[in-house]
């Protein structure tokens, strides 16, 4: 005449998404009044891709499960997974109880940050004064927080004396004095990188 109860509702799992396929996650027991075949019997998950359910048997007889990743996680697909776990008895008619089990992906520094363009061509008069606006260049990391965060530089290569790069916005503007009958044309090279 009793339910299989969970002691919490909803349960919040936080897993990484570098946790690899294979790696178990423990859940809360459902309690059960009733003794014998009345009693807990069985777990069951909602069908979803990432995880299985392993039923487990404590020392003292007791019944638990644990998820088992089936299927690495990413973060930037899905940032939650919503699950439902349910307890069954062994009654007739079987009684059970349900969990809302909630999944959340933490973020990895898995992604590297990729510019809107490959290549940025501009045309700039030689006679541009010093602080003019040439080009910003824009580069995109899906990652959260400093993992995301992108931080520009030019490398060692090309003409980057006569320009100045903004690391955080990514503007280059004119730094020197530009001469057409010097040099025609400039390219400058710069890095993304993010915060991981």
């Amino acid at each position: 005449d009793n339910s299989p109860v969970f002691p919490q509702k909803e349960v919040i799992l936080e897993i990484p998404e570098t946790a690899a396929p294979g790696s178990r996650f423990h859940l809360e027991s459902a309690e059960d009044k009733d003794v014998g075949s009345n009693g807990l019997q069985n777990y069951t998950l909602s069908p979803n891709i990432h995880f299985s359910l392993a039923l487990r048997t404590g020392k003292h007889g007791d019944r638990y499960a644990e998820l088992v990743l089936e299927r690495a996680l990413d973060r930037e697909e899905q940032q939650e997974l919503h699950l439902v776990l349910t307890a069954v008895d062994g009654g007739s008619p079987p009684r059970s109880g349900t969990a809302e089990v909630r999944v959340v992906v933490l973020d990895a520094n898995d992604n590297v940050p990729v510019f809107s363009r490959e290549v940025y061509e501009v045309r700039v008069a030689e006679n541009s004064p010093p602080g003019q606006l040439v080009v910003r260049v824009s580069a995109a990391d899906p990652d959260e927080g400093s993992y995301g965060k992108v931080r520009y530089a030019f490398t060692s290569e090309g003409s980057h004396d006569l320009f100045d790069l903004n690391p955080e916005t990514g503007e280059i503007r004119v730094s020197g004095s530009l001469d057409f009958e010097e040099a025609k044309t400039h390219k400058l090279v710069v890095r993304a990188t993010d915060g991981g």
